[in-house]
């Protein structure tokens, strides 16, 4: 730590820390897998930077931030020069490559993109094809993922297929979580504490600390998880559900 106090030491830590996790934030909100080669390289580069500072205690905080910031505004700016030309996006993130086309695999832009036919196996497997023959179109992607679509006869079938119609997707709101009640969802479904206690208790959990989760789906139904044997009094731990009343 050189020559600085132990306190400033943890100052540069805890700064650096939010510095890094502020750029991030302003990036942008892509999964690893999914960043481009220029996203990738500035993330290399922020975590360098962030580091030097740490390692060489004669560096001070403020020219460790400025080329923290000057990286996060060149790729902003690189960021929305992608979205007006899409000859520079090409030319910074490349372009989708075609590897399987109506079942034929194309081993030239393999080759091009040094992609084996050991790698394309091993992605196929990963969506659940064990024959490329049942695969109509395999891209890969300029983040490395393949986007995998079947031949119509080898494609899962659907609501739609079978002529079913079916109910568009709801997700369940939370109604307890580690024991202690969602104010926002009882506070949408117009509930208090009470009618969420009273309904547990008819399910046998007589104190919210023997929930870990509990959640409620569009239709009413609660789904009740209860704390692991040696935190709760439930002998078993099950989940129950019911209708709303």
């Amino acid at each position: 730590m050189g020559s600085i106090p132990l306190w400033e030491f943890l100052v540069r830590i805890v700064v650096l820390y939010f510095a890094v996790m502020f750029a991030l934030r302003i990036m942008g909100k892509r999964e690893i897998g999914q960043l481009s080669v220029f996203d990738f390289v500035v993330s290399v580069m922020l975590a360098e930077l962030s580091t030097l500072p740490m390692e060489d205690t004669k560096v001070s905080l403020p020219q460790s931030l400025i080329p923290i910031a000057s990286l996060v505004l060149l790729q902003l700016a690189v960021a929305l020069l992608q979205l007006k030309s899409h000859r520079f996006r090409h030319w910074v993130d490349g372009e989708p490559s075609v590897l399987i086309e109506h079942g034929a695999i194309k081993d030239s832009e393999m080759k091009k993109m040094h992609y084996t036919m050991h790698d394309l196996l091993t992605q196929l497997r990963e969506k659940g094809f064990s024959n490329a023959a049942d695969v109509e179109f395999a891209i890969l992607e300029t983040s490395g993922e393949l986007s995998v679509f079947p031949k119509p006869d080898a494609a899962p079938v659907t609501p739609r297929d079978m002529n079913i119609r079916g109910s568009g997707a709801t997700i369940p709101l939370p109604l307890v979580v580690d024991g202690n009640p969602v104010a926002k969802t009882l506070l949408s479904l117009n509930k208090d504490r009470q009618w969420i206690e009273n309904e547990l208790r008819r399910r046998g959990y007589p104190s919210l600390e023997n929930v870990f989760y509990a959640a409620i789906d569009s239709a009413g139904t609660i789904v009740v998880d209860p704390k692991d044997p040696s935190h709760s009094t439930p002998s078993s731990k099950a989940e129950l559900s019911s209708k709303q009343p």
